[in-house]
């Protein structure tokens, strides 16, 4: 028999080889880009393997960061006109941004005992992820595989394995936050790394604006259509990728450090149930400032960016859980006057705040989000509703580098159109089971503290699970965040009966 040494030996070894080998893949068959790249990793993929929670923390870490590396290291795009086409070396770099998670996931996993306490404890979840990931296989094999086969030019099957890992590459996530948190310091950690990536990605966000404000970053004005009108990756500045800055028509659309605003938005709305959980929960009164600080970050980059869903939802968030977990419910009418009148002093500060606000009002009653959603189902249901769909990944934007791709703006039209009724059905299956599990592991903490954090996490669970507008749920950074999040909230009660939680 093998002893536990000689088998991680074996594997780390097995590791640096499969590295080398894919680095001189890289090298002589895409680019120097991601052959350098692949170098840079080599000597991190044994090292999260062995040290899992350092391999969990720099996968989030880089998730915030990897479309400003990407866009300002390595040639991924190139300009025609107003157009932008995409090189290999990009879908090299969205995945390389995987790297750390599925290292320190392996680890996880070869220890054996993580995943049988949560297969133990969870077993509902288990079944449920069983049976969506059979089906997700089935459609593969039944859908994308024959049609690639009759038609190659189709990119059906390339479609399928980028589909295959969007819809269940993250789920894991729940194992790898329930392996993170084994004491009350963990949890702290995680809370306060999360805070200070905030607190940094919102600062490299006012800088984007102040440099377009003072014309140091020339905008989008100049470019040719459709650029100077639509984000675009020819008018990046300082950070992130896709941008829109016209202020002579009034349209501006930070992308902050993330590929697109579309991304930037959802990390906006993601941090404010993050920043503000660990405000609350916070026991160091120096680390509760720096949490309240991130709070009044996202608020403010809510405000700059011009992503009318941020501008929407943001505030209506922090209200919420506000509401949810005021203490001192006589002072709540004076905290809510006071966030008013903030948030009016800001919006007065930054010229674009009262035109995105006239501009989301006129598409609203242009376009009400549910005559629209109902105009999606009927499309739907009138002539593309299959019991398993038309192909996994098909409405992929991904998959739009290499190919056409019907463009599917609604979660539960393009989960439908993929998966078909029965993955609908099990998808839906997954998310419910997730809600109740984690519902009934935040109703059961007693720390005051645990349970507002628990609070705060849960809702953000159950309002991404059934969002029915947009999918940010296969989307980064929440398609990660959702089920870490839900690994943390199933594994707080245990984590409440540690001896650190006595002082809290």
């Amino acid at each position: 028999m093998i002893d536990d040494n000689t088998r991680e030996i074996l594997i780390v070894f097995a590791v640096l080889i499969l590295a080398a080998l894919i680095c001189t893949v890289l090298l002589h068959y895409m680019g120097i880009q991601s052959a350098i790249l692949a170098t840079l990793l080599v000597p991190l993929i044994p090292l999260f393997y062995l040290h899992p929670r350092w391999g969990l923390l720099a996968f989030l870490t880089y998730l915030q960061f990897n479309g400003t590396i990407a866009y300002s290291v390595a040639e991924v795009f190139q300009a025609k006109g107003g157009l932008i086409s995409y090189t290999i070396d990009y879908t090299i770099f969205q995945l390389a941004k995987d790297l750390p998670y599925l290292s320190a996931l392996l680890g996880i996993i070869v220890m054996k005992e993580p995943l049988r306490l949560l297969v133990s404890q969870f077993k509902p979840l288990i079944i449920t992820i069983s049976i969506f990931f059979g089906l997700c296989l089935l459609i593969f094999f039944s859908i994308n595989l024959p049609l690639q086969m009759t038609n190659p030019a189709s990119k059906a099957l390339f479609a399928g394995v980028i589909g295959m890992k969007i819809w269940l590459g993250y789920i894991p996530l729940i194992l790898g936050a329930y392996y993170f948190l084994n004491r009350r310091p963990d949890l702290l950690l995680l809370n306060r790394w999360l805070v200070v990536l905030i607190l940094i990605c919102c600062s490299l966000c006012f800088v984007q604006y102040f440099l377009l404000t003072n014309d140091i970053c020339p905008g989008s004005a100049s470019l040719p259509e459709p650029a100077a009108t639509k984000a675009s990756l020819q008018a990046r500045c300082f950070v992130g990728g896709s941008l829109l800055y016209n202020p002579e028509k009034g349209l501006i659309r930070l992308p902050g450090t993330f590929p697109s605003p579309w991304h930037w938005a959802w990390f906006l709305v993601s941090s404010s149930f993050i920043a503000y959980g660990a405000a609350i929960s916070e026991p160091s009164r120096r680390w509760q400032a720096v949490s309240w600080a991130s709070v009044a970050g996202v608020i403010v980059a809510t405000l700059i960016s011009g992503q009318r869903t941020a501008l929407l939802l943001v505030p209506i968030i922090l209200l919420t859980l506000l509401l949810l977990t005021s203490q001192r419910r006589r002072w709540l009418p004076v905290k809510l006057a006071a966030i008013a009148v903030i948030v009016l002093l800001l919006a007065r500060q930054f010229p674009f705040v009262g035109q995105q606000l006239e501009n989301f009002l006129g598409r609203w009653n242009y376009s009400p989000p549910q005559e629209f959603i109902i105009r999606q189902f009927q499309w739907l249901f009138a002539n593309y509703l299959k019991w398993l769909g038309h192909g996994i990944g098909t409405t992929t934007n991904s998959v739009a580098v290499f190919g056409d791709i019907e463009l599917i703006e609604t979660f539960y039209v393009k989960l439908i159109y993929e998966l078909g009724i029965l993955g609908g059905l099990a998808f839906l299956g997954v998310v419910t089971c997730l809600s109740v599990l984690t519902f009934r592991a935040y109703r059961s903490l007693k720390t005051p503290s645990l349970r507002r954090l628990g609070l705060c996490l849960w809702v953000f669970i159950l309002f991404i699970s059934y969002n029915p507008y947009h999918y940010p749920i296969v989307t980064d950074p929440v398609s990660a965040y959702y089920w870490f999040i839900a690994g943390i909230l199933l594994k707080l009660p245990e984590l409440e009966k540690s001896p650190e939680c006595d002082n809290l």
